[in-house]
């Protein structure tokens, strides 16, 4: 539905449901809505994996500050831009790396 005109996916049921013809109604609203619902949940899903991954990110940064003291602006760049994974393992070195670049050394 949203491929054809994602403004306007009402529309686009209205017309669906016309060219089915009224026998498929109840079929076809069933299934708009299941998929407005599918969207909804992924959209929950990918919002908390970007606020977990946010926390995960200030959190590398206080420590970071804490050990180091205040961060070069490329660096706090450089940890904002981070993945999952490159966030967890900077995040297990810091309280061992006696550098602030051994710390965010890629392995």
């Amino acid at each position: 539905m949203t491929v054809i005109d994602p403004r306007r996916p009402g529309k686009v049921l209205q017309r669906l449901l016309m060219a089915a013809g009224p026998e498929a109604k109840e079929e076809i609203v069933t299934i708009a809505d299941y998929l407005r619902e599918e969207g909804r949940r992924e959209g929950r899903l990918a919002g908390e994996r970007e606020g977990r991954l946010e926390g995960q990110r200030s959190t590398l940064l206080k420590l970071l500050r804490l050990r180091f003291g205040d961060l070069p602006e490329p660096i706090e760049v450089r940890i904002r831009a981070a993945d999952a994974g490159q966030i967890e393992g900077w995040t297990e070195r810091v309280l061992t790396a006696p550098t602030l670049d051994d710390a965010l050394a890629e392995r």
